[in-house]
């Protein structure tokens, strides 16, 4: 994590949070997995959250499909505070999600 907490609004924690609980919710709804783990850390002046699973590994196909609106409302909100997010698999080595938020809001507007 941080050293130092970062000074964001109750939106912007908000948004935090229900990305990573809709990750892990895809982790156990769709990934098979026996293990997941999520870090929390800061690179190059932003704020990087990655969750991380042992599962059978999303395709770019799932990754990219149109009624997948889990992912869709992820990076969606990520947009919202100048933000991305990124899903990655691995057929049979697991998926990646990892959402890259500006340090300070006002970056991120």
């Amino acid at each position: 994590m941080p050293a130092a907490e970062p000074a964001w609004s109750d939106e912007r924690r908000t948004t935090v949070y229900r990305i990573l609980q809709e990750a892990l919710t895809n982790v156990i709804r769709h990934a098979r997995a026996q293990r997941a783990s999520v870090a929390l850390g800061e690179c190059d002046g932003e704020v990087v959250l990655e969750v991380r699973d042992d599962g059978r590994g999303i395709t770019a196909e799932e990754a990219a499909a149109s009624n997948a609106l889990g992912m869709i409302g992820m990076r969606e909100r990520a947009r919202l505070h100048g933000g991305r997010v990124t899903i990655a698999g691995i057929p049979g080595g697991g998926t990646t999600v990892t959402l890259r938020l500006p340090r300070t809001e006002e970056e991120g507007v």
